[in-house]
């Protein structure tokens, strides 16, 4: 099928080139997500909550992410209206969901606040038993000079730095949260039995989520180009595919008139 006009070819092959891209990047997400699961099968057995492991939402993110763009790259490619109507579609709802989630978020600011306190501390109890949990934390603490979800004592809710615990390691806290930049895993050893003022003198005593809130004050700009940035491709992705859409059924429209 030949086109018409030199703006609906730009229109194609744009959606074309825009969601090769964007299906390469999903097929690195898919690769990362399943080397990491296949790395720890065997503790999938002892995790309750799949939905709350870094690789299955990684692993969710790029089959998404994977069916969108390659239904709008082979729509696109081979002009297929129900392949084009199915990719505007997903990123209709898509756009819908973000808008109703800024919005709740905004109105409940308050609760969205603790439930991300009680995910950090969850991570904060599994910390030694999911390496991929063990590693966020880990760059979290580092990168936001924190320690903990509120405080550097939230580690206590953990069993292997509680203070009742067996383990050498028992009220005391990662490595992650040791100011000096050398990677001394006893840096932290009877920090939690310390006072605030003691503490601060070899680790970082305020939360992560006070670090977070702090870290995006310092880079509004960026995060909300980076949040802007996501709805405008989606919202040129969804114009893309019906214009071609409406192009494609003139000249059906065009060639039926031609042969009537």
């Amino acid at each position: 099928m030949s086109y018409p006009t030199k703006t609906t070819f730009c229109v194609k092959y744009t959606m074309f080139f825009v969601n090769v891209l964007f299906w390469l990047i999903s097929c690195i997400i898919l690769a990362i997500s399943s080397f990491a699961m296949v790395n720890k099968k065997e503790l999938y057995g002892k995790i309750n909550n799949l939905a709350t492991d870094p690789a299955v939402m990684l692993a969710i993110a790029g089959v998404l992410m994977f069916v969108i763009s390659f239904s709008g790259c082979l729509g696109a490619l081979r002009e297929n209206v129900c392949m084009l109507r199915f990719y505007s579609i997903m990123l209709g709802i898509m756009l819908l969901l973000e808008i109703v989630a800024a919005v709740l978020g905004y109105v409940y600011a308050g609760e969205v606040k603790q439930q991300v306190e009680k995910a950090v501390d969850h991570i904060i109890v599994r910390y030694r038993d999911d390496p991929d949990l063990q590693n966020i934390i880990d760059l979290l603490q580092k990168e936001l000079k924190c320690c903990g979800s509120k405080d550097y004592k939230t580690w206590e809710q953990n069993v292997y730095f509680n203070c009742s615990s067996p383990s050498v390691e028992r009220c005391g806290v990662p490595f992650s949260c040791c100011i000096s930049d050398q990677i001394n895993s006893q840096c932290g050893f009877g920090a939690i039995r310390m006072s605030e003022s003691q503490a601060s003198k070899v680790i970082y005593t305020k939360g992560c989520i006070q670090g977070a809130e702090s870290w995006f004050m310092t880079n509004l700009i960026m995060m909300a180009s980076i949040a802007a940035s996501l709805p405008a491709t989606q919202i040129l992705g969804y114009c893309l595919a019906r214009r071609l859409i409406e192009d494609i059924r003139d000249i059906i429209r065009r060639q039926q008139q031609a042969w009537g």
